[in-house]
């Protein structure tokens, strides 16, 4: 079995589903996630945390490059995650894939999904959530490969601007493995990406379209549910991932088995199951009419601002 290490430089306050993500990772016992991190991370069997601020990481980033990079914000972090495996090659020598994703989402059965055969291709999955390479050389410096038409990776790390160098649809690295060397990617999408607020503020499955849904955690198992006429449906999901949800409330208890509801995190019910799935599954087209009206004021405040 291939060895796994997730990296994850975090610096500053846990998102709000930072212990629904780390209950899901811990249940994912032959995973490894490895913190650079100023924030409360405690340590544990699978989760190797390198306590450091975030000027230390800024000295660890620029240390691999022979040209002056910007990183002046954490934020702009996300535009490094691809190099990850260049930059931090001694930390994660003793694995077989190393991968990046984000804190704001629960985990399935990643090694379900994740099997042997789909972990012999160079690039899996490509998204932001979560993405995993292979460890060897070739893989981990073909963010530097220059291709026309596809963004420099100098270009990306000399700017204080976001070009979305890792990510899908920017003419970035992921873009490029995947239109330049494709028999090397694995690129299904297993996994679900709800719907930001000002979209809906119920979750709707952007990636496998499944409409008004919530989501159930039981042992390291994670289903999307919906109501289809009345039937309640399942469908296993790799990861959920909720992004600009800092709102959410985390009220779970016993984390064996769990909701994940547009709002909150709670603990699964004992009684009125049905009736109460129902409910958290409804549509809530005032709160999505609120988090619209809410956006466009902040944007017109920014604006406002600006002139």
């Amino acid at each position: 079995m291939k060895s796994i290490v997730l990296i994850f430089p975090y610096f500053g306050k846990l998102p709000a589903q930072y212990k629904m993500w780390r209950a899901s990772a811990l249940r994912n016992e032959s995973v490894d996630y490895m913190f650079f991190t100023d924030a409360d991370v405690e340590p544990a069997k699978n989760i190797i945390v390198h306590q450091m601020q975030f000027s230390d990481f800024q000295k660890v980033t620029q240390k691999a490059f022979d040209f002056p990079i910007v990183l002046d914000r954490s934020y702009k972090l996300c535009e490094y995650k691809q190099a990850y495996g260049y930059i931090l090659k001694d930390y994660i020598k003793e694995y077989d894939i190393w991968g990046f994703g984000d804190l704001d989402l629960v985990y399935g059965d990643i090694r379900s999904f994740l099997t042997d055969s789909v972990l012999e291709h160079k690039l899996i999955l490509g998204w932001g959530h979560l993405t995993l390479l292979h460890n060897d050389e070739d893989t981990n410096t073909y963010f530097m490969k220059k291709v026309e038409g596809y963004q420099d990776y100098r270009d990306a790390f000399t700017t204080s601007k976001i070009t979305f160098f890792d990510e899908f649809n920017h003419k970035g690295c992921s873009d490029k493995w995947r239109d330049c060397r494709p028999d090397d990617c694995w690129l299904e999408e297993p996994f679900d990406n709800a719907s930001k607020p000002k979209q809906s503020y119920h979750f709707n499955s952007l990636t496998r379209g499944w409409q008004q849904v919530i989501f159930e955690h039981i042992d390291n198992k994670l289903y999307m549910l919906r109501f289809n006429n009345g039937t309640l449906e399942k469908r296993e999901s790799l990861y959920a991932h909720f992004q600009h949800r800092g709102f959410m409330k985390d009220k779970v208890t016993d984390y064996s088995h769990f909701l994940v509801t547009p709002g909150a995190i709670i603990d699964y019910p004992k009684h009125f199951v049905n009736m109460r799935l129902r409910w958290y599954c409804r549509k809530r087209t005032l709160m999505t009419k609120y988090y619209q009206w809410r956006d466009y004021i902040i944007w017109r405040l920014h604006l406002d601002h600006q002139r």
